[in-house]
């Protein structure tokens, strides 16, 4: 059994991918890895580079080449392919540091927890800026219970980019991610949660993010456009937490619902500031406040506490772009003036 099965999903990357797979395929990792490279209807050349790696790497590659299913259906067929003890997810535009790889496996090999965090990298292509992201606030190669985990106001979450599963635990929550779907991320960084009972984390910067083509999800402009699936994943993350919420520990429950007030607040903003029609938009965030507040009045007051959506329930949502430019601006302030105080 190798330590870690790769998750490769890929879609029209030819000018990409192979910086991805060099970064992995290196002698002191194949030891250790097996990539699942899942191909999601490719019209450029990606299938034929994979082929080409295939064919020099039989040992180390299993190629899935199928029709067009979104990303998430290409980690659900990796998913059934996987035979290693880890998982993780790299996009076939991203690529690892290699020398960081090498060391976070020798690591990895060592472990058996049930969840291994490692920092990542933003690299914003536009600009040239790097933005490592850390979880300073623990303790690094330290194992921990899942009740034992704290998160403070920096309201860090596991992401897809720094999350390595063990395989059994993914099994075992049943996942199976939306197919057709953008946004399935954050059911990724959500379902296996109530399974866990260890996580360790690694202080290795293992995964290069590579941001800033106009095609990417996050962008402004496909959140707009892909707003029904933001909206769909979540509501299901709302009724994934409401089916667990009795079950699960203190820590575990408050986790759970974090990931649903960042992407409430998200898809708040969506609506209420992107949308030019503004009674769609009306519509649109009165319906699924409701929603919330019959499916989860728990997570309805939780996110209340946040003063643009408090007052901006309060007034129906009638006024809701001013609040936000209005809040924006107050909170940019703030900082400013508690960066001046830390100075002095």
């Amino acid at each position: 059994m190798k330590t870690l099965s790769i998750a490769i999903p890929v879609y029209n990357t030819e000018d990409y991918i192979r910086r991805c797979l060099d970064s992995v395929l290196v002698q002191e990792a194949l030891p250790y890895i097996e990539l699942i490279i899942v191909n999601d209807g490719s019209k450029d050349s990606s299938p034929e580079i994979i082929r080409e790696y295939q064919a020099r790497f039989p040992e180390n590659i299993v190629f899935i080449d199928k029709e067009n299913g979104g990303h998430g259906s290409t980690i659900n067929a990796a998913l059934k392919a996987a035979t290693g003890k880890y998982f993780r997810v790299l996009d076939s535009d991203d690529w690892f540091d290699t020398p960081e790889f090498i060391k976070y496996l020798k690591a990895l090999s060592a472990c058996d927890e049930d969840l291994i965090v490692t920092p990542y990298t933003q690299e914003y292509v536009y600009n040239g800026t790097v933005v490592p992201y850390n979880y300073e606030f623990f303790t690094h190669d330290q194992v921990y219970s899942v009740d034992e985990l704290v998160f403070d106001e920096s309201k860090t979450y596991y992401t897809m980019a720094s999350s390595t599963y063990k395989l059994e635990i993914l099994h075992k929550s049943g996942l199976k991610l939306f197919e057709k779907s953008f946004y399935v991320d954050m059911q990724y960084n959500i379902y296996p949660i109530p399974y866990l009972k260890t996580v360790h984390f690694l202080d290795y910067h293992v995964y290069r993010y590579f941001m800033g083509r106009p095609n990417q999800s996050m962008s402004q402009e496909n959140l707009l456009r892909n707003l029904p699936n933001h909206q769909n994943v979540l509501s299901f993350l709302i009724e994934y937490y409401v089916s667990f919420r009795e079950k699960v520990s203190k820590n575990v429950k408050e986790y759970m619902s974090l990931l649903i007030y960042f992407m409430f607040y998200t898809h708040m903003d969506l609506v209420c500031n992107k949308l030019k029609d503004r009674r769609l938009a009306y519509r649109t965030i009165k319906d699924f406040d409701t929603y919330l507040k019959n499916t989860a009045p728990d997570l309805y007051q939780m996110v209340d506490v946040f003063p643009y959506i408090h007052f901006s329930r309060r007034l129906r949502y009638i006024n809701v772009r001013f609040f936000n430019t209005f809040f924006t601006k107050l909170l940019v302030f703030a900082r400013k003036v508690r960066g001046k105080l830390k100075r002095s």
